[in-house]
């Protein structure tokens, strides 16, 4: 029984996340990332903003992503296939400056 209510909710949460992607256009839209020292500009088709490392609530990396969170459940994912080693080892350095708050690779 608590199995089969675990794959439903975890079913239904996927169907819902899948749905509400292919239902917004904005979402889809390519976006660039401009990582400097003092922030973190975003800009998208509709859309282009700035945000102070400060402000930054935590970042996490893993083997393929960058996960940038601005609060404890909004995040911006940040594929890492598009950066070199070095931008990926200036990235992290950014990070640990300002001493945000990562759980960041070796590698």
């Amino acid at each position: 029984m608590v199995c089969y209510f675990a794959f439903v909710y975890v079913g239904a949460f996927f169907f819902s996340v899948r749905y509400a992607f292919n239902g917004n256009q904005n979402i889809q839209e390519s976006i660039a990332y401009t990582f400097a020292e003092e922030k973190i500009r975003i800009q998208g088709e509709t859309f282009d903003g700035e945000t102070a490392w400060s402000s930054v609530y935590k970042v996490k990396e893993n083997k393929d992503w960058f996960l940038i969170y601005q609060s404890a459940k909004i995040m911006n994912m940040v594929p890492k296939k598009f950066f070199t080693k070095n931008q990926i080892s200036e990235l992290r350095k950014i990070i640990q400056t300002h001493k945000i708050k990562a759980k960041l690779r070796n590698d």
